[in-house]
């Protein structure tokens, strides 16, 4: 299932109730959660481990967060074509947070 969260800091509540293999995309200020610094105060790096994370590169830019800030294995949407492509592969849920 894929998971769109466009807010920060992220319920950690919300991400245990997550299954193994979803893929969640991290857009607007979601987009802090992914970095290194914020994954302490946003949550575990373990709890990142059994998702498929992505960034969007637009967000990252706009923040001025560089790719090496960012935590292992984050999959970086660079275009409107790769985003509409996640989205039709998968079953879409707007997270709220």
């Amino acid at each position: 299932m894929l998971h769109i969260i466009d807010k920060f800091p992220i319920q950690l509540s919300f991400l245990e109730q997550m299954h193994s293999g979803d893929t969640l995309i991290l857009k607007d200020n979601a987009v802090y959660a992914a970095k290194q610094d914020n994954i302490k105060a946003a949550l575990t790096s373990k709890t990142f481990a059994h998702l498929n994370l992505c960034v969007s590169k637009a967000d990252l830019a706009i923040r001025n967060i560089s790719n090496g800030e960012l935590i292992r294995g984050v999959a970086i949407i660079d275009s409107a074509d790769e985003y509409q492509e996640y989205l039709a592969q998968n079953i879409v849920f707007l997270s709220c947070n």
